[in-house]
């Protein structure tokens, strides 16, 4: 049969060499060289963008841990706020070449009737017989806590501890976390028009599932030239068990290949001898915020510039220029790689970062992959992360297309971009996470379900085509027919492991947070959770600290949390609260058994609800009552200070009380408390400006003495508190310093006494200051916190312009000095703290640390 001048003129799905082209590679290779017409500017743009690199990498090569991880913290929101206005102003920049465009980029209505089609049949299923719920916990909770904090404080790290006071989050503790910041900072945008919690979170990854498979179609058919061979593979990726499991999550995968989706329906959009600056205005935005999605993603960079290589080689300065932009929007990503060096978050049998781990976790994610049992003997439960009848294609395909390209030449820059891509999941491979052996891993092959679709899709194309010779059109048909019947049957197939959250259902953490979020509501709105996962309790909507912190509490903080809590207090002993962690398991775990012990031995409480079947351990919840072995008057009774000169003391029993007072080391005498409340009004004649301490003694009912410290610094334009200062730079051997707490987020305290001001720091540690006035005097009280015992002692030292004022002498544990230092006008001020012969449990605390200036 004549076949038409349509189908004379049709392309090769691939946009491939021609098969008949029978030269070397060798030969081919300089030929393309020769085309390329390279000389001195290309050499010289090679050099300049080396130095980029370079520069970048001694940058983070460089970077303190605690620097990092501070900056992180500060910038994080900026930085990311930055990239989404970037992106917004590309959009803008490049509307009229879109409107432009658009009508020869769409496809057919008959193949958007298709597409529609078939995300309606995913979202049916997914809507039917997928439950609304995490999959993973630990980062997924963490990302919505990071959200959080970037809607309410507008920082970049997580919200680990806090409070909620009519709705708004009162950040405790921040920690960092290592990926996700494009995801909380979607939270962070979507917070804005729903309920910042959990709930709402879960709610995002749907749309960015329905938007990834568009874009994925959209791109493919430029690129295929083909529409039935795009929808074939569209249906491939979104029937993906994993992440039609994720679109009903708040895993960051999902954004990624969304986000991946997006990149690739712009390049297809923007043709190599069309593409201009104006487009990388919204190229480079994205590739931010795709960088911010997973730690490795950075490392797929590479195919996105070799794409427009013929631009770039247009004008010398366009690669470096590209280069420096693309490093500066995946900052954030690639800082939080120099927080976390080394960091061994998995063990198992191979370190991490080796090659055995990447042998390993390859191996044996292949095996899980090719599971031939269609289900497992659990309950009809499917455990791969991937239908078996998929494996077996990809497999077959890769190898298929590989013979291909060696035998005909064919699919040579398809296979350079490829593998080039794939560099990042090596990467994962290599690092501590790539095995699916853990059920929270399986989600890690996301980052390559786009790739793997396009592979099965064009392999079984190509195959089939090349063995029977039909028109590639019938070819087409055959192809999409098949992908349609084989996802849609296993999918519907294996409903009954869905609807049972496969994958992901030995995971008892995901029902214990499920029936924590049900049961909480019914519990007093103030209520207070000391939980192994507090970060989770606070995406619920409840407030929250760890164990470690409530074992911290002294007796007046825990008297303060019980009266505003009105006494409800609860332990949450869950999954994390029994056994110890096994290191050689590949899993991991937050065990806080010997910490829920103690707490437990430690107070008196009341068990509220245990439910023993659910989960395979008793989860079990604790009233807490009173601390053991302290007076029961003391527990009841607080002391706060107003700011202004007003101290409120309070207390929740009926007898009398009579306390002495001392106000900035002067007796100021007694008084009596007979009713709940009574303030005191100090003496505004003996307020000072600068830093005031009050101190009381008072005498309870049972015999028992009660003492309270409280500080309070009234600010005057001669004075300044160190810790409302902004440290310009630091370093630090262990932790970061911490502004009105130890360096573990507790209160300061030595030799057993608080302070509410100061700087918490841990030796060898150098914090610098750039004074905003002129002072005299910088007053402090130095020492190692009651938190390190173990420490051999430090000496505290400090600087001004360069020169040494102050040397204590080696102090340690319960040792404190009251200091006045004389800091002659300086514009710089440095604090060290040097260890003596090492620097464990160096906790040293810059006390009620303030300046004064004399005139």
């Amino acid at each position: 049969m004549k076949k038409s001048k349509k189908q004379s003129a049709a392309v090769n799905p691939a946009q491939v060499v021609s098969a008949e082209k029978k030269i070397s590679i060798k030969d081919s290779l300089k030929e393309w060289l020769r085309s390329l017409n390279l000389g001195k500017p290309h050499a010289v743009m090679v050099a300049v963008t080396l130095v980029v690199l370079v520069s970048a990498f001694l940058i983070f090569d460089n970077l303190s841990v605690s620097y990092a991880r501070r900056w992180d913290i500060d910038w994080g929101y900026y930085s990311i706020l930055s990239t989404f206005i970037l992106l917004v102003a590309g959009v803008v920049v490049n509307l009229p070449f879109v409107a432009k465009r658009a009508k020869e980029f769409l496809p057919s209505g008959r193949a958007f009737c298709g597409l529609a089609i078939v995300l309606l049949i995913f979202s049916i299923f997914m809507f039917g017989n997928i439950g609304n719920t995490h999959r993973v916990l630990s980062d997924e909770t963490s990302w919505e806590s990071m959200g959080l904090q970037m809607y309410f404080e507008h920082t970049g790290g997580i919200c680990n501890e806090g409070i909620w006071d009519n709705g708004v989050l009162d950040c405790k503790t921040e920690v960092n976390n290592f990926k996700g910041k494009a995801l909380g900072f979607v939270y962070s945008l979507v917070f804005n028009f729903m309920e910042p919690n959990r709930d709402t979170a879960l709610l995002v990854n749907y749309p960015f599932y329905i938007l990834s498979l568009i874009a994925f179609f959209l791109a493919l058919c430029k690129w295929f030239k083909s529409e039935k061979l795009a929808l074939a593979a569209t249906a491939f990726l979104g029937g993906m068990p994993i992440y039609l499991l994720q679109a009903r999550s708040a895993s960051t995968e999902v954004l990624y290949i969304c986000l991946l989706s997006l990149l690739m329906a712009w390049y297809a959009f923007v043709p190599t001898n069309k593409v201009n600056w104006k487009h990388f205005l919204l190229t480079v935005p994205l590739l931010g915020f795709f960088a911010q999605t997973r730690q490795e993603t950075v490392f797929a960079f590479i195919p996105f510039a070799l794409y427009y290589y013929r631009y770039f080689l247009e004008k010398p300065y366009r690669l470096s220029a590209f280069v420096a932009s693309v490093i500066v929007v995946s900052w954030p990503s690639v800082n939080t790689m120099a927080a976390y060096r080394g960091y061994d978050f998995q063990g198992g049998d191979h370190a991490a970062h080796s090659f055995e781990n990447l042998w390993f976790n390859l191996k044996t994610n292949i095996e899980i992959m090719l599971n031939l049992e269609k289900d497992s003997a659990f309950g009809g439960i499917m455990e791969n992360p991937f239908y078996t009848s998929f494996t077996v294609i990809l497999l077959a395909a890769t190898v298929w297309l590989l013979f291909r390209m060696v035998y005909s030449r064919r699919y040579v820059r398809g296979f350079v971009l490829g593998i080039f891509f794939c560099v990042q999941i090596f990467v994962i491979l290599l690092n501590v996470s790539g095995t699916f052996t853990i059920d929270i891993n399986q989600r890690y092959v996301l980052v390559a379900l786009p790739l793997f679709a396009m592979l099965m899709a064009l392999g079984l194309f190509d195959a089939l085509q090349f063995s029977t010779k039909m028109r590639m059109d019938a070819v087409e048909r055959i192809v999409l027919g098949f992908a349609l019947l084989l996802t849609f049957g296993l999918m519907f197939y294996h409903a009954p492991s869905y609807k049972a959250n496969m994958l992901y259902y030995k995971n008892k953490l995901l029902g214990e947070e499920d029936f924590l979020n049900t049961v909480l509501a019914e519990y007093p709105e103030n209520s207070i959770y000391i939980y192994s996962r507090p970060w989770q309790m606070l995406a619920q909507g409840h407030s929250a600290f760890s164990e470690r912190t409530f074992e911290g509490w002294s007796t007046e903080v825990f008297a303060e949390w019980m009266q505003k809590t009105g006494g409800n207090i609860y332990l949450v002993r869950g999954q994390d609260g029994y056994g110890k962690v096994n290191r050689d398991s590949r899993v991991v775990g937050f065990k806080t058994t010997d910490q829920i012990d103690k707490i437990l031995d430690g107070y008196k409480n009341e068990r509220v609800l245990i439910d023993v079947k659910k989960f395979g351990y008793p989860l079990v919840i604790y009233k807490i009552n009173s601390k053991k072995g302290v007076s029961q008057y003391a527990q009841n009774f607080i002391v706060s200070d107003q700011d202004d000169g007003r101290i409120v003391l309070s207390k929740r029993f009926s007898e009398s009380i009579a306390c002495d007072y001392v106000l900035n080391d002067e007796p100021q005498g007694s008084l009596l408390l007979s009713t709940d409340a009574d303030t005191l009004h100090l003496d505004s004649a003996k307020i000072r400006y600068g830093m005031n301490r009050a101190f009381f003694s008072c005498f309870m009912p049972d015999g028992d003495t009660t003492r309270v410290y409280r500080d309070f610094f009234i600010e005057g334009e001669r004075v300044a508190l160190l810790s409302s200062l902004k440290i310009q730079s630091f370093s630090q051997d262990w932790g970061s310093p911490q502004m009105n707490e130890s360096v573990e987020h507790h209160k300061l305290t030595l030799d057993k006494e608080p302070f509410r001001y100061g700087i918490g720091s841990h030796a060898n540690s150098i914090l610098d200051f750039d004074l905003p006035r002129k002072f005299d005097w910088l007053y402090a009280v130095v020492g190692l916190d009651d938190e390190s015992a173990c420490g051999d002692g430090v000496y505290f030292v400090v600087n001004t312009d360069g020169r040494e004022v102050f040397r204590s002498k080696k102090m340690y544990s319960t040792d404190k000095q009251s200091v006045k230092i004389g800091i002659n006008g300086a514009s710089h001020l440095q604090l060290k703290i040097e260890m003596g012969d090492n620097k464990d449990c160096d906790h040293g605390d810059w006390a009620n640390a303030w300046m004064e200036a004399v005139q």
